[in-house]
């Protein structure tokens, strides 16, 4: 086998290991921040999902919004129901759909959760300008509108508005989500 190939790496091969670097990074400091309440990534995600619908939505909705497999959310949801964070009951109508709805514990969790995310800011803050942020954020969101319906069809949401990134606060507006 020749070995010297594997040292001259193809822009693609360079993205997938910088990405799939650099978003494991984030997604450990995402884990030990959130272990301070009691959260999973996974389950942030899924909570925070439901906030941003409004406290009340359906496994579909979450589908949709998430990279998550509707497999895997229906697990998830079946465990954080059993936990004691979500509620889980049928609506009348239309028939074999189940209304999602968060906890008063879930509730309280995502306040604390929300608390904590100005740490995960320190990943990014000490290395890129606000300028750069913005060049990323639109980066990424052009890699994921381009792959997104190639990888999954229409079956996840990819028409969410790339948000407003304000440099004075830090805050990333015009975010919408819908049932």
């Amino acid at each position: 086998m020749d070995y010297s190939k594997f040292k001259n790496l193809q822009i693609g091969h360079y993205l997938t290991i910088l990405l799939h670097h650099s978003s494991h990074l984030n997604h450990k400091k995402l884990e030990q921040e959130l272990r301070k309440v009691g959260l999973s990534v996974e389950r942030f995600i899924i909570l925070h999902i439901i906030c941003a619908l409004g406290g009340v939505t359906n496994p579909s909705s979450i589908t949709r919004e998430t990279i998550l497999e509707p497999h895997a959310i229906s697990a998830l949801l079946i465990r954080m129901e059993k936990d004691g964070l979500i509620t889980r009951t049928a609506y009348e109508k239309p028939k074999n759909t189940v209304r999602v709805e968060l906890t008063e514990e879930a509730k309280k969790m995502m306040e604390r959760a929300w608390q904590i995310m100005p740490e995960l800011d320190e990943f990014w803050e000490d290395c890129l300008t606000n300028d750069e942020v913005k060049v990323l954020l639109k980066l990424l969101e052009k890699i994921k509108r381009y792959n997104l319906p190639a990888i999954y069809g229409n079956k996840k949401n990819s028409d969410i508005p790339i948000p407003e990134y304000d440099p004075k606060t830090g805050a990333l507006t015009g975010f919408r989500a819908s049932i």
